[in-house]
């Protein structure tokens, strides 16, 4: 298959990021490369987010793409601090989207579950099935991470397929 678009799919964090490379041609997908970026070990935050910054520009440089798609962050009442520091990730993942002059698109997970599975409530373990059957993959990257950045482009390949084919 060859590739019309590029669409890169992030799955936000500062500990561990998901990334997943997918080509698409009219509905056929398929991954070019999938993974995690990992920052070293005693990292301040901001030298984390720093890190992150220079990895996904790097990755964006890489390849010629037209979209990236992140996850939108969402504050939930008990969990409002660890929310706070991937909605930082998430601004430094659209920070080297937008110096590149790359569209940036997000999505809230739940609308990526329910995009995929037809439920917004899916476990993990289905949507981790339906990107598989989807994307005809054999084996599955061994970071969730990773898929739900596939998970993330997948959706965006399906709810938006004429910009998918619009963006050079």
């Amino acid at each position: 298959m060859k590739a019309e678009q590029i669409i890169v799919g992030i799955d936000p964090g500062t500990r561990q990021i998901g990334y997943a490379i997918l080509g698409t041609s009219g509905r056929s997908w398929q991954v070019i490369d999938c993974g995690i970026f990992r920052p070293p070990n005693g990292l301040s935050l901001p030298q984390r987010l720093a890190w992150l910054f220079n990895e996904v520009t790097a990755l964006l440089r890489e390849h010629p793409v037209g979209c990236v798609v992140v996850e939108e962050p969402h504050v939930r009442p008990f969990n409002m601090r660890s929310a706070l520091v991937v909605a930082q990730s998430v601004g430094v993942i659209k920070a080297a989207a937008a110096t590149l002059s790359v569209p940036i698109v997000s999505y809230p997970y739940t609308q990526v579950k329910r995009t995929l599975t037809g439920s917004g409530n899916a476990s993990r373990l289905i949507l981790t099935a339906a990107v598989r059957q989807m994307l005809r993959l054999t084996e599955l990257p061994p970071w969730q991470d990773a898929i739900d950045a596939l998970a993330f482009a997948l959706c965006h390949c399906l709810l938006s397929p004429s910009e998918v084919m619009a963006t050079p």
